[in-house]
């Protein structure tokens, strides 16, 4: 089985640690989640951290997506160059660097564009304030429940306090948040009810704000995948449904055959007396991020119709820098590895497809519909 997948990775040109894409999966993850937006008379505003890629963003914008999210002033400016108009920073707003975000908000507006930027204290939103000279759009970070950052959805005095340090061009719209609790749920059961516990706080924020037409925006995979509805929402911003990985399977929020991101992974070494395979595929690929097992990583198959199945009896159970260590029950060895050698390819299901993008973007076959 995996040496078939290695010899169809090796007809594609593959010779390094290379994350590879499923065009089709990942053109239908856009197409669904577009029309779920639409149903719900929801802004789509995709966050563009998981791919950061211009070739994935074309097929965002050829499904009509016209709004994005970016984690970093740098991504902004990326995608600000390749013609997006409509950015918003969804990370709370450094003030260091007050002067980039200036010239970009001049940027989008000579554009017909918008910077939208986040603030959770006054002090912050003073000083963007004091610093724009065009109009740009002021998002108030809510926390709902993660406790990462964000202020707490029952803190009246410093949602208004905020608000009111918003200044002339600095245009309050609305309240955001990421439910990044989601990622613990393991039901379409819980992460309904999240969803349902985040749209009450942050009604109850706006409530308190006194500001009334400010918009709701959410942006977690889980509950954007999950929920049927999203009527309740203004604007929804996930990221990682667009690839999806094995932590999403394990959530519940996607199928296996909506998984549209591996990594394929060079083989190093075969140890069958401890039914082990290392590969080039370490922390620097794939991150740290694992599930309980530990589990870093499933490897999969792929063939001409495209990536497979995973592979649960095959983990990664170890990594280093540069390695992977793959454990095989002992009476899976032989059947699934038993014919791999040193220079055959697997496919590697990440944990997280977003981290494992970010680390690896400068080598993503784009677009290579496998």
């Amino acid at each position: 089985m995996l040496q078939a997948t290695s010899n169809y990775l090796q007809k594609k040109g593959i010779t390094s640690t290379t994350v590879v894409l499923d065009k089709a999966r990942a053109q239908e993850n856009i197409r669904r989640m577009t029309q779920k937006a639409q149903r719900a008379g929801a802004i789509f505003r995709p966050h563009f951290k998981t791919h950061q890629s211009a070739v994935v963003g074309r097929w965002f914008h050829d499904a009509g997506v016209r709004h994005i999210a970016v984690s970093s002033l740098a991504m902004a400016e990326q995608f600000a160059d390749l013609g997006w108009r409509d950015i918003t920073l969804a990370l709370l707003f450094n003030p260091l660097e007050i002067d980039r975000a200036a010239q970009l908000a001049r940027s989008l507006t000579q554009r017909g564009g918008r910077l939208g930027l986040l603030v959770d204290s006054p002090h912050t939103a003073g000083i963007i304030s004091a610093a724009m000279d065009v109009p740009t759009d002021i998002w108030l970070k809510v926390d709902t429940g993660y406790g990462r950052t964000g202020t707490p959805w029952e803190d009246g005095e410093t949602l208004r306090s905020t608000l009111a340090a918003c200044q002339e061009l600095a245009v309050p719209v609305g309240l955001l948040t990421h439910s990044g609790h989601s990622y613990s749920a393991r039901s379409a059961q819980a992460i309904n009810r999240i969803y349902a516990e985040t749209i009450s706080r942050l009604r109850s924020a706006r409530d308190q704000s006194r500001r009334h037409g400010l918009r709701l925006s959410v942006g977690d995979t889980p509950c954007c995948s999950a929920v049927d509805d999203l009527s309740a929402c203004d604007e929804i911003r996930p990221g990682n449904f667009v690839f999806n990985d094995l932590m999403q399977l394990d959530i519940g929020s996607c199928r296996i055959d909506q998984l549209a991101s591996a990594t394929v992974c060079p083989v190093l070494g075969v140890y069958p007396e401890r039914r082990q395979v290392v590969v080039h595929g370490g922390a620097v690929h794939l991150s740290k991020e694992s599930l309980p097992g530990p589990n870093y990583g499933c490897l999969g198959t792929a063939g001409p119709e495209g990536l497979g199945d995973v592979l649960r009896e095959a983990p990664l159970v170890s990594l280093s820098q540069e390695h992977g260590v793959v454990e095989f029950a002992r009476e899976n060895f032989e059947a699934l590895a038993g014919n791999l050698r040193p220079g055959d390819l697997v496919l590697v299901w990440p944990v997280h497809s977003c981290l494992n993008c970010d680390l690896m973007r400068e080598q993503m076959a784009v677009p290579l519909t496998i």
